[in-house]
């Protein structure tokens, strides 16, 4: 959840998130809860941020921060990481993407 004491420009949306001033318990699983309780509790959460006007910063914020706990931008922890493992680059195919395309040197050498 938004650390409202500890402020920068680059949060100024966490002000307006829907979830300020809300119990952050409910965004936040404690030790030991399971299944159903779990279940419910994060439906609540996600309810909160179904039409959140900074949704869609909240969850870039989670998705690059690689926040490990809490609902974020309306996604769990198991979610997060579903998705970062999803949309990740091989490191071979984001490797070959960055690297310069191969050149090919005419030989200035000439053969008689």
């Amino acid at each position: 959840m938004p650390n409202h004491f500890h402020h920068s420009p680059a949060q100024d949306w966490q002000h307006r998130a829907s979830c300020r001033g809300t119990n952050t318990d409910l965004f936040f699983s404690p030790d030991g809860e399971r299944g159903n309780v779990r279940a419910r509790r994060e439906r609540a959460a996600k309810q909160i941020c179904q039409d959140c006007p900074v949704l869609e910063q909240c969850r870039a914020h989670a998705l690059t921060a690689t926040e490990a706990y809490g609902i974020w931008g309306g996604m769990s922890e198991t979610e997060r990481s579903r998705h970062i493992r999803r949309t990740r680059v091989p490191a071979r195919h984001r490797d070959a993407a960055h690297a310069p395309a191969p050149h090919h040197h005419r030989s200035t050498c000439s053969r008689t």
